[in-house]
């Protein structure tokens, strides 16, 4: 049975537990200010090396600094979360929060939690006094469409220290109402 509830900074290192294998077929890249998806197959297996240990690290002061990080479990297993960084991110004119982490493993896919985190992490983002959220996303098609399916733009100009971090993921917002 799926329980929920808010992570503490002990919960960290389960992160790394959640199952990240997928197939992709397709990827986007920002051209000329549009995106253009492209066929390019990938076997995920899991976290690449180093990955998850670098992951906790920046979750942990995200933590630390009075972030939010929110997990879906089955039984004792963490399978889904969603982290969203308490700091502000002035870009599009809005007071937006970063989602830092939104995973769902595996197996648990196609039962609606990615969609709920991210209602959730939104809701917290409007806590917060925020208008809205900063998402860097892996660039596989599934994962922006995601995203965008959910209401997400693209960023005309990112963030310059978080391109710098991931210059290819796709930079996108949401703008809350």
């Amino acid at each position: 049975m799926l329980h929920e509830r808010l992570l503490q900074e002990n919960d960290i290192p389960r992160l790394k537990l959640i199952d990240r294998a997928e197939l992709i077929h397709e990827f986007y890249r920002l051209q000329d200010g549009q995106l253009l998806c492209y066929p390019q197959h990938e076997v995920v297996t899991g976290w690449p090396p180093g990955e998850a240990e670098h992951d906790a690290l920046v979750l942990q002061a995200c933590y630390r600094r009075g972030g939010w990080l929110y997990g879906v479990f089955d039984e004792q297993r963490l399978v889904a979360a969603a982290v969203v960084d308490c700091q502000v991110i002035h870009n599009a004119g809005l007071q937006l929060h970063q989602l830092k982490f939104l995973h769902v493993s595996h197996d648990y896919r196609g039962r609606g939690l990615g969609q709920r985190l991210f209602g959730l992490a939104a809701e917290q983002v409007r806590r917060l006094g925020g208008e809205g959220l900063y998402v860097s996303a892996t660039p596989s098609r599934n994962t922006v469409d995601f995203y965008r399916r959910r209401g997400c733009e693209l960023l005309q100009a990112p963030d310059p220290v978080l391109y710098r971090l991931e210059p290819e993921d796709i930079h996108l917002y949401l703008r809350l109402p």
